[in-house]
């Protein structure tokens, strides 16, 4: 009965059943037993699935402003960033050094 969704399903007494002859078992009565039968009654009001129901229920433009509206704005794409750290090759390192070492024993 788990894959049945949204639907009940009932049994019937022998007694309620128009017939007077006894039925033999069916495969519907799972005990074998010479019960009632199984009936199937789909609901009177289904419910939505998921998907139906967001799209039945979104908001919706109704103002002639907002219907007129476009969509958004389509800006230029961004600069490439500069790296956060630079390799600097031990030759440039040496040079840099000098050239801040020369200007301070030249101020001296």
């Amino acid at each position: 009965m788990a894959s049945i969704t949204g639907m009940l399903a009932y049994a019937v007494p022998m007694s309620c059943t128009s017939s007077s002859r006894p039925r033999a078992s069916s495969p519907a009565s799972p005990g074998g037993g010479g019960g009632g039968w199984m009936g199937v009654e789909c609901s009177s009001r289904p419910q939505k699935k998921a998907t139906a129901h967001h799209m039945k229920t979104r908001p919706k433009k109704t103002q002639p402003w907002d219907v007129k509206r476009k969509g958004p704005t389509a800006y230029p794409p961004l600069p490439v960033l500069p790296p956060d750290w630079t390799l600097v090759p031990e030759q440039e390192q040496a040079a840099a050094k000098e050239v801040e070492e020369a200007p301070a024993t030249a101020a001296e």
